[in-house]
């Protein structure tokens, strides 16, 4: 008799559009889940604001003993719920929600979860504990992205600051299709006599301190995933663009980034520095009459491997346009691949040639050095 009565009060509330009231994001004629509900003050606040709770549908982790146990104003919180007709539920798992017997079959407009905690096991900035609320959370997401209606949305209220900005939530929502489309700054002020407690510990009838915090609203869409990865790309890449704004202009800059974890030396400094140790070999005056032909050997060595690193580079110009197309690791790999494959021969040579030709002009420094020369052009 009681569900028939309320289903009778839900129904004369959608007739009368003008009674409609609203609290901040909240409309008295959506329909509404809250979880994770600790003393049931924030659902108590809209149900008294709306004049009624039919719309409500407020659930908490804890039993009905251990909500009046743990927090002082839950019993009052509670009884004013139920005499204004709302849907009350405890021991409801905010990772299990569709599963539940009472949920299993209803559609809300929006679902409610403020400031998500996996309890306190160990420090806030610990990785272990991050990845039990990221836990907590992607459960939550999964579950409320199957339980709303058309247009219906999920709203988180969360801190901004580290180490809770780690949790990562948009990414979380967009692994359960679920797409980020509002952010705003979440202030107690607007829900009078909401309190946020604790929740955990001896202290769990205690508030905490909010600090700066937003509500993430949340919905359901099938490119979500897309739409994170390239907003991530994006990020990224401005990123990199702050940190090296000069390079950003360069076709290449994605493959300098990239390719500075093999070599702290700018690929065009090696280009400029044969060049220099090349002019040095044309000026040099050397006594011995075998010094012209070492020089023309060395000459010629730095010409074939300077030219080799030139067609690398005009190959990566032309194919610069391809290279957001390819996944990151491939391009890594390509530029590593080729770099290794002339930069650590022309570096080694262009050092060893330099330290025994123009240092050491001694007869067996030539001879070391025609053979070294030799073996280079022999592909060593």
């Amino acid at each position: 008799m009681a569900t028939t009565v309320l289903d009778l009060s839900k129904f004369i509330r959608d007739d009368n559009d003008d009674d409609e009231v609203w609290v901040t994001h909240y409309s008295s004629n959506q329909q509404i889940l809250l979880v994770g509900e600790g003393d049931f003050s924030f659902s108590c606040c809209l149900a008294t604001r709306f004049g009624s709770a039919s719309n409500i549908c407020a659930s908490s982790l804890d039993s009905y003993d251990d909500v009046v146990r743990k927090y002082k104003k839950a019993r009052s919180n509670l009884e004013t719920l139920k005499r204004l007709g709302a849907i009350l539920l405890h021991g409801v798992d905010a990772t299990k929600l569709q599963f539940h017997r009472h949920l299993h079959f209803r559609r809300f407009d929006r679902v409610i979860f403020n400031f998500p905690h996996a309890g306190f096991h160990s420090k806030e900035s610990d990785p272990c504990q991050i990845q039990k609320h990221r836990k907590l959370v992607f459960g939550f997401f999964h579950g409320a992205s199957h339980m709303l209606r058309a247009n219906g949305q999920i709203h988180v209220s969360h801190k901004n600051n580290a180490p809770f900005c780690h949790w990562e939530l948009e990414e979380l929502a967009s692994r359960c299709s679920l797409a980020l489309i509002h952010c705003v700054a979440f202030d107690k002020c607007n829900y009078p006599g909401y309190e946020n407690k604790r929740g955990d510990g001896s202290r769990c009838d205690q508030p905490f301190p909010l600090g700066e915090c937003s509500t993430f609203k949340f919905r359901v869409s099938s490119v979500a995933k897309e739409l994170y990865a390239e907003k991530v790309k994006w990020r990224r890449a401005k990123e990199r663009e702050s940190k090296f704004p000069q390079a950003s202009s360069d076709p290449l800059y994605p493959l300098h980034t990239q390719f500075q974890g093999v070599s702290q030396r700018p690929v065009s400094l090696d280009v400029s520095y044969h060049h220099q140790d090349h002019n040095k070999l044309r000026q040099l005056q050397d006594p011995y009459e075998d010094a012209s032909f070492i020089q023309r050997s060395a000459s010629f060595a730095l010409e074939r491997n300077h030219a080799r690193f030139q067609d690398t580079l005009r190959y990566t110009e032309r194919s610069s346009f391809q290279y957001h197309d390819f996944p990151f690791l491939i391009r890594r790999a390509f530029f590593i691949r080729t770099m290794e494959n002339h930069q650590k021969d022309n570096a080694c040579f262009v050092k060893t040639f330099r330290f025994k030709l123009v240092k050491n002009r001694t007869l067996n420094a030539l001879t070391a050095s025609m053979k070294f020369i030799t073996g280079m052009d022999e592909g060593c």
